[in-house]
């Protein structure tokens, strides 16, 4: 799609759902490399991140643009104090830019800024955690069923771009392990404490994936030993909200001791966790009152136990450990992604598929052709469109890996409806027809063409997909050439008669006659004559296809049988024109030898035999019809001519009649002539003496 029809599009579907940004956003740069629509999210402390969708002008590229208004922090009166939270912010775009990784939020353009707004895009994001969790908290319900106690009271969510999401029990096993491997990375490989993990500061993208970001409050880590605790602010209402780390989410040691470690990342870790499984509700819930926060740090244990039965029983001893006042007791980042509870097929699919981008084709090819394939009958069908379509839909434009992408995408489009292959699918996928492909693509496309068209609408498989089919009996690849029969013998509903007459008749036998010895395509092609044989008309059957027939060289059991089913469908009508004296003289000769194949099984020897026998039927019943009518034909007397014949005695067998006194010399008699010869000189002697 031009970018100006997809900008034109964007901006009629954002009009009617929110206000675009454009008098924020007036004097930032950021809006001549981005169309920006309406807001649909919040992230950050305090959540002052205002998440926008958008795409990007240079080649439609879907963001999302995060804008911070400046005059957010006014309220905060010191300038000096909104300048720091303009700074925090600004830095944490910075330290996203270098801390990539695939579990952090990806930065697609860097922040730019202007007197009025700070601005940046990332990849697509459908919300903040934290978004999601207000709509539970709100009355929405959550992985741990409806609402309860004060959260049920609330009649509105607590902030209005909370979003209406249902987690699935993969996408948060799958989402929780993301983060871990999120801080994994960032205390080991970064040496840093990430000091903020909570709701607002993770992002769940439009894939489904979770992303780490809010990098505002990073400290560095010592570098030797990363258990060892650094000294660190503790949370004080003395300092702007939106400038310090979410209270409720705060480590003990952090806000007693002003110390904290890796293991303070993972009790905050552990806080998401059980707010997940709690309906969006934090176990503590402080108000930003560190006073608050210690009083219900000493209920904590007891708040751990009374959500520990919503949580996964998997989960429920790392959720424990995770939460506990001890932070030698917590398991470091390391570990937790160890535990059985992540060890499952299905996660690592989708782990695989987020890192994708990677791995060397070799890798790519396994996963796409046996991982993902297996895996996708359990992988739940909104992850398919959500998760695992988007990194098929970029994978197809590589030729190295497309036919064992197009594995997977033939699994989804078999098992999808005809709206979702239309309106999901079918966008990106009708460009497979036309784009340049391997030899093992092509060949994978034509044999399961049958299940694509089932799906595609009548003017797209005339004008997209069956010029593919016909050109590629033009390939010089004899794969392909058999792939393409195969195709043909499958979508010949799809084919009008026309089309096979004109089109794939004439280059099946082309294919043919170029490669006659091959067996399997042989085979292909009398599997494609006796497919589309009532499609075609008399005279192609009698001058085209018959002669064929008959140079088939009739060796192999299913060459055999598949010819043998071409005359049983001939025989069946007239219309296919196999006549007595074709059967008799061209036919017949041809399939009789068969009969004494060695290589015939039983049920094959008995299919050649019943259809020699219904030609020898159908020769018996026309030739004596036939001479019937000849006879009915002639004169009365020359009709019954025949029949006295049948009886005269010039027809009867009698004893040879030997002419009286003729000598044969050296020739033995049998008796029946000595009695003949003597009754001969009798009868001769009486009349003599009559005389």
């Amino acid at each position: 799609m031009p970018a100006t029809a997809m900008f034109s599009n964007f901006k009629s579907r954002v009009g009617g759902g929110g206000t675009a940004p454009q008098n924020i956003l007036d004097h930032n740069p950021i809006t001549q490399y981005f169309e920006i629509g309406k807001q649909t999210a919040s992230a950050g402390p305090e959540l002052v991140w205002r998440i926008y969708d958008a795409y990007r002008k240079s080649d439609g590229k879907e963001v999302s643009v995060f804008v911070f208004e400046k005059k957010c922090a006014e309220k905060l009166h010191k300038p000096k104090r909104k300048e720091t939270v303009t700074e925090l912010l600004r830095g944490s775009v910075r330290q996203l830019e270098r801390s990539r990784h695939p579990k952090i939020l990806q930065v697609i353009h860097s922040v730019e800024e202007s007197g009025e707004t700070l601005a940046f895009a990332s990849e697509p994001v459908l919300a903040s955690l934290a978004n999601i969790l207000a709509y539970q908290e709100g009355g929405g319900g959550g992985p741990g069923g409806p609402a309860t106690g004060a959260s049920q009271l609330q009649t509105a969510p607590r902030h209005p771009h909370a979003k209406e999401y249902h987690f699935l029990d993969i996408e948060l096993k799958y989402g929780i392990l993301q983060i871990t491997e999120a801080l994994s990375f960032l205390h080991y490989s970064g040496h840093v404490l990430h000091r903020n993990v909570c709701p607002s500061s993770i992002l769940v993208t439009k894939k489904g994936t979770w992303k780490l970001g809010g990098l505002e409050f990073t400290e560095r880590l010592n570098e030797l030993d990363g258990l060892e605790p650094v000294s660190c602010q503790s949370w004080s209402s003395r300092l702007p909200k939106m400038a310090q780390p979410d209270l409720d989410f705060i480590a003990p040691e952090v806000q007693t001791l002003s110390q904290c470690s890796i293991k303070s990342d993972m009790f905050s870790l552990g806080m998401v966790i059980c707010t997940i499984y709690n309906n969006g509700r934090p176990l503590i819930q402080a108000n930003h009152s560190s006073s608050s926060y210690v009083k219900q740090l000493d209920m904590l244990e007891e708040q751990v136990n009374n959500v520990l039965p919503r949580i996964p029983i998997p989960l429920q001893e790392a959720a424990v450990r995770l939460l506990s006042k001890e932070p030698k007791q917590r398991p470091s980042a390391q570990l937790l992604t160890l535990i059985k509870y992540f060890s499952d097929p299905l996660v690592q699919a989708l782990q695989t598929l987020d890192v994708i981008n990677m791995k060397d084709p070799t890798q790519k090819n396994h996963f796409y052709k046996h991982t993902l394939k297996e895996t996708l009958p359990y992988i739940d069908r909104k992850l398919w469109f959500q998760h695992v379509w988007p990194c098929l839909q970029q994978e197809m434009k590589t030729q190295e890996v497309l036919a064992a992408v197009l594995q997977p995408i033939i699994y989804i489009i078999q098992e999808c409806s005809v709206d979702e292959y239309e309106q999901i699918i079918l966008p990106s996928f009708r460009s497979v027809f036309s784009i340049p492909k391997s030899i093992q693509a092509t060949v994978t496309l034509l044999e399961n063409l049958h299940h694509i068209l089932e799906k595609t609408p009548r003017n797209e498989i005339r004008n997209e997909v069956l010029p593919m089919l016909y050109n590629s009996f033009e390939s010089t690849t004899i794969q392909v050439q058999s792939a393409a029969l195969v195709a043909v013998t499958n979508v010949s509903e799809y084919l009008d008669e026309t089309a096979i007459r004109k089109m794939v008749l004439p280059k099946m036998k082309a294919v043919y006659e170029k490669n006659s010895g091959d067996l399997k395509l042989v085979s292909n092609v009398l599997s494609c004559v006796e497919k589309t044989l009532e499609r075609l008309d008399r005279a192609q059957i009698i001058d085209e296809v018959l002669p064929m027939l008959w140079e088939v060289r009739l060796q192999d059991p299913e060459v055999i049988l598949r010819v043998v089913n071409i005359y049983r469908l001939m025989l069946g009508d007239k219309k296919y024109g196999l006549s007595v004296n074709l059967m008799a003289t061209r036919v017949m000769p041809s399939l009789l030898p068969q009969t004494v194949n060695p290589s015939l099984n039983l049920e094959q020897f008995t299919c050649l035999l019943e259809v020699l026998q219904d030609m020898l039927d159908q020769i018996d019943r026309n030739q004596r019809n036939k001479l019937k009518l000849d006879n009915m034909s002639l004169p009365s007397p020359e009709r019954h001519r025949p029949l006295r014949h049948l009886y005269s005695s010039d027809n009867m067998h009698v004893p040879p009649f030997n002419i009286p006194n003729l000598r044969i010399e050296q020739r033995k008699t049998s008796s029946a002539e000595d009695m003949a010869r003597k009754n001969s000189t009798v009868s001769t002697i009486f009349w003599k003496n009559l005389s």
